[in-house]
């Protein structure tokens, strides 16, 4: 193995994940405080971090869940928004050393800032074992569901000691989704997202809510998609 490139260890792959961590830990602490502010429990946070693993997706649910949307058209708005992580295993696949039981680990983590990590750490040639891989995906995980537990736990806390507290916790989960679109935004998406928003608004002032965000949603994924 050459001296420049990543050691295939499960510490190195620990090291690499660092700085995913760090940019998770303060989104994840908002979503959990977001989620106790409109009544979700810190174990129900916990549970829907560990399980959901997405930040766009678990915003979403916050909004979409409240509202009384059908499942059916949750799941398939959530699957339609993670349909890139097809491409992002094909992209991948020729290009890890991992057998097939560590890729299937490795892939319920696999999100988008793993796989930056992963694609970038394979640009010299190298060729990231099971034990990276797992490594990079696993502390991701924790960190999100960990964040999550922190926020969910501190603004339930805060709702306790304070009225005025818990009135300003309701601002978290328009706050989460603002900062995350904002995180993402392109000059090549800003169309799509305009889009949304327009019609996501026009739904509300006509008295149509529960239509904001079904609407708004499938606004942007058709003028993403026929562009």
């Amino acid at each position: 193995m050459r001296h420049d490139l990543p050691p295939d260890s499960f510490r190195a792959g620990l090291r690499a994940a660092i700085p995913i961590a760090i940019g998770y830990l303060p989104a994840a602490f908002a979503f959990g405080a977001a989620a106790t502010g409109i009544g979700f429990g810190v174990a129900e946070v916990g549970a829907m971090s560990a399980i959901v693993f997405s930040g766009a997706n678990q915003a979403f649910l916050l909004a979409a869940i409240p509202a009384g949307m059908a499942i059916p058209l949750m799941i398939l708005l959530t699957g339609a928004a993670s349909l890139r992580h097809l491409l992002y295993g094909l992209v991948l696949r020729s290009r890890i050393a991992a057998d097939r039981t560590r890729r299937a680990v490795f892939a319920l983590g696999l999100t988008d800032e793993v796989f930056a990590t992963a694609l970038a750490a394979t640009a010299n040639g190298w060729r990231p074992g099971g034990r990276w891989l797992i490594a990079v995906a696993l502390t991701a995980w924790a960190a999100w569901t960990g964040g999550s537990i922190i926020g969910a736990a501190a603004g339930d806390a805060l709702r306790q000691m304070s009225e005025s507290a818990a009135a300003a916790m309701g601002f978290a989960l328009p706050a989460l989704f603002i900062g995350l679109m904002l995180g993402s935004i392109r000059r090549e998406v800003a169309v799509p997202v305009a889009l949304a928003a327009a019609i996501a608004a026009l739904a509300v002032l006509t008295g149509h809510d529960k239509l904001a965000i079904p609407g708004g949603a499938l606004a942007c994924l058709s003028a993403r998609w026929f562009r």
